[in-house]
């Protein structure tokens, strides 16, 4: 079934279309990341992914204290601080709208606005040229974010557009949608990478917002009713969800509710997010340890001990 002729212009926020990306599916790839996710994740590892909506970051390491934005801003948000004999400029989040004046002032690239609404056509313009890279590889492109499920109109269309193309597409999601927006978007994806981040629903909640049965339900109706190819993906994050009886639990469900033939990726922890949500104004989790290669395969040795294939890494 074909799509109408204006999915070209169907947009969604995006914050990142990153190239040559090694990860997220197999050979070379580029990921477009959506903005908006239903999970509130302790350890995000992209928190400006969270809201729909333009997020400003300051980066106070790069701030020159030349006070440029301060005059820039229409709400006055922006004010100087002296700390060390150094100037800073400092946002008051409470007036700042995020609508980028000060960004395109600041002299250092102290500031950027994450999520710009980005048509289909620009997505695909920029996965074109690398479309010899992509299909030479055997790779393609992969939709994160964020949430994909969050934005089935985008997504359906730019999966579709792919195809058109002869791009190889897949999806990385934490299956948390309707029924609806599932079907619309895997009827375009060779590959679902599938997060499962608990196997104990009230721990799930806890960790992410979220209880987990309807993305257990979902996982299964992808991997069973839609036929779509599955890996699933545990962000393996210590003192939290990397214990035996949940990684077990997790190889369980796979083994028992899956297919034969559905990896597990365990993905390491990392600190990625904690610079991103300071430059939000946030306060990150920075009490979780990053995982090392010993760590990582003791929790391999776990999965397979329950018959299923792991790898460490995506």
């Amino acid at each position: 079934m074909e799509l109408a002729k204006e999915y070209l212009h169907l947009a969604a926020p995006v914050f990142n279309i990153q190239t040559y990306c090694i990860h997220d599916g197999p050979g070379i790839r580029t990921t477009v990341f959506v903005k908006g996710c239903p999970l509130r994740c302790l350890w995000c590892a992209n928190p400006e992914s969270n809201t729909s909506s333009p997020q400003l970051l300051t980066y106070r390491e790069k701030c020159t204290g030349c006070g440029i934005c301060a005059a820039a801003c229409p709400q006055k948000a922006i004010h100087m601080e002296l700390e060390d004999e150094k100037r800073f400029a400092v946002t008051d989040r409470s007036l700042c709208t995020s609508c980028g004046a000060c960004t395109g002032k600041c002299p250092s690239q102290a500031r950027e606005i994450a999520g710009k609404m980005t048509t289909v056509q620009e997505c695909l313009d920029k996965i074109m040229e690398d479309k010899l890279f992509l299909v030479s590889s055997g790779g393609g492109m992969t939709i994160s974010g964020g949430e994909a499920l969050s934005h089935p109109d985008f997504c359906e269309a730019l999966l579709y557009a792919c195809h058109e193309n002869g791009i190889s597409t897949a999806v990385e999601s934490c299956s948390y949608g309707s029924r609806d927006a599932i079907d619309r978007i895997y009827r375009f994806v060779d590959l679902a990478l599938l997060d499962i981040k608990h196997m104990d629903s009230a721990q799930h909640k806890r960790l992410t917002g979220v209880p987990n049965e309807l993305i257990l339900e979902n996982i299964q109706y992808i991997c069973h009713s839609l036929g779509v190819p599955v890996c699933i993906r545990i962000p393996v994050i210590p003192g939290y969800n990397s214990d035996a009886s949940n990684l077990e639990a997790t190889a369980e469900f796979v083994k028992n509710k899956l297919k034969a033939d559905v990896p597990i990726h365990l993905l390491p922890y990392h600190r990625l997010g904690l610079s991103k949500s300071e430059s939000l104004g946030q306060q990150g989790a920075d009490d979780i340890e990053v995982p090392d290669d010993s760590f990582m395969e003791k929790c391999r040795a776990v999965v397979e001990s329950c018959g299923v294939s792991a790898k460490i890494g995506g």
